[in-house]
């Protein structure tokens, strides 16, 4: 057995069970991902993020009820892999510092919808088929 050592454990901000401040509530950054046209996706919510526009990401919701095969999303700045089943949908609690940078990877050919939430949801995951 090896020891870790404690100086190579990077601290990573996280913005998880914060309480939305502000008159809008919380809210939910819908994206539609087509498969159909291209395996990869990177986004980046630095601009929405600099205007006020959405603040942080606490929960994912992943629609992959259509799809083929898994879908994996990447956070950048934490390395967090969430691995969505092919004919599941879930809410995934997540590690996503500011500002959000995601990858999508998936070879299932079909339409998926995600939703970016920005309150925490416990997590559940079930099989649509």
């Amino acid at each position: 057995m090896s020891n870790l050592n404690q100086e190579q454990i990077q601290m990573l901000p996280i913005k998880n069970q914060l309480i939305v401040q502000g008159n809008r509530g919380p809210l939910a950054a819908r994206i539609i991902l087509d498969f159909t046209a291209t395996q990869d996706y990177d986004l980046d919510l630095q601009q929405m993020q600099s205007t006020n526009q959405f603040d942080l990401c606490q929960t994912i919701f992943i629609d992959n009820a259509d799809g083929g095969a898994a879908l994996t999303i990447t956070i950048n700045g934490s390395g967090q892999r969430i691995v969505a089943k092919a004919g599941t949908q879930g809410y995934y609690n997540v590690l996503c510092p500011n500002p959000i940078k995601l990858h999508f990877n998936s070879a299932g050919g079909a339409i998926c919808n995600v939703f970016l939430i920005d309150v925490a949801i416990p997590g559940a995951v079930w099989p649509t088929t």
